[in-house]
């Protein structure tokens, strides 16, 4: 009982994330109890091949064969792909190599913002309006996917790559106009993407962790983007680019809602032991459940599920670690429990 577990820590990547899975491992390596670890830091480079750093000295890393039963699991601290996305779980699946986190087809599902929003959508969970499309559809049949994003979505529209995470080639625009000139764009660099149904409201998260086989809601953050209209890769990394509001000032029937859409989505994409749902408290309005102590029918915000994350970001400032404070859980005690569920 008393041996210590050996973890690999694998952050960096080639992914347009990189610079973030960087500050995401160092904070991990920093975090794990080294009474109860023995740490490896495996970095892995924007070839794709891992490094694992030992003193002054680094070397590759063999997982298929001589390295492969030198770890007893693996603390994935990628974003993006092939991180993130199901590829390094599938490899570590065929090596038998245990690892943190959601398995190959949660993370694949969760990373391509098309198929869950149709996970979400069969599991009667609440999501904006959109359609999708790939670059030679967009070649060919341009005016076809115009008229239905007149139609369908309308205007404002978001434009977002299907693949990408941290808000990365996202854009809002307000016209037809602007959407044609925005797409042209953002299609060179990702050839996949989605346009989604502007949602006026409040941005906010929720995270979910797992203890002893059950899922648990942390509270509900409230997040106010200051280094731009929404919350941008800037809101998100730069200093002092957001402020979070935890437990969010929503009130505690729209909390609960926010915690229960949380865990909806992580039961639904079957994600294990960590996750992080974006979700919109919108300024319109639906009929409520009831729920008051006369019967009565009451109108509440209606809610929206945009995303869920399966690896959020894991700096000490970031959204998770800063949500599991608030419940009582310090930054150790949640990476001790982010491992025992992948055990």
């Amino acid at each position: 009982m008393n041996k210590r577990i050996k973890v690999g820590v694998v952050f960096g990547g080639s992914s347009t994330e990189r610079e973030v899975s960087l500050i995401t491992g160092r904070s991990i390596c920093e975090n794990l109890d080294t009474q109860k670890y023995i740490v490896s830091v495996i970095e892995m480079d924007k070839t794709q091949q891992f490094w694992l750093k030992e003193k002054r000295n680094k070397r590759l890393v063999d997982f298929a064969n001589k390295d492969r039963k030198k770890f007893d699991i693996i603390f994935i601290a990628l974003h993006g792909s092939p991180g993130e996305d199901g590829s390094l779980q599938g490899m570590f699946e065929t090596l038998g190599i245990k690892y943190t986190g959601s398995g190959v087809l949660a993370s694949a599902l969760a990373m391509n913002k098309v198929y869950a929003a149709q996970i979400y959508i069969i599991n009667k969970l609440p999501h904006p309006e959109f359609i999708h499309f790939k670059k030679t559809g967009w070649e060919n049949y341009k005016k076809n996917i115009l008229k239905d994003i007149t139609t369908i979505v309308g205007y404002p529209a978001v434009i977002k790559p299907v693949d990408q995470g941290s808000a990365i080639g996202v854009s809002i625009v307000q016209n037809e106009k602007d959407l044609i000139t925005v797409i042209n764009k953002t299609i060179k660099e990702f050839p996949w993407l989605m346009v989604q149904k502007f949602i006026k409201g409040q941005e906010a998260t929720c995270g979910v962790l797992e203890k002893r086989g059950k899922i648990f809601a942390l509270p509900p953050t409230r997040i106010i983007a200051n280094a731009g209209d929404f919350y941008n890769y800037q809101s998100k990394y730069s200093q002092g680019g957001s402020t979070h509001i935890c437990p969010a000032y929503f009130g505690q029937e729209t909390n609960k809602r926010l915690q229960d859409l949380a865990l909806s989505a992580h039961r639904a994409l079957q994600c294990r032991g960590m996750s992080r749902t974006d979700i919109f408290v919108a300024d319109e309005k639906e009929k409520g459940c009831g729920c008051d102590s006369h019967g009565e029918s009451h109108e509440h915000n209606k809610l929206y599920i945009i995303e869920t994350n399966t690896i959020p970001g894991m700096t000490p400032t970031s959204l998770l670690p800063e949500a599991a404070k608030k419940a009582g859980i310090k930054f150790s005690e949640m990476l001790d429990l982010i491992i025992e569920a992948s055990l």
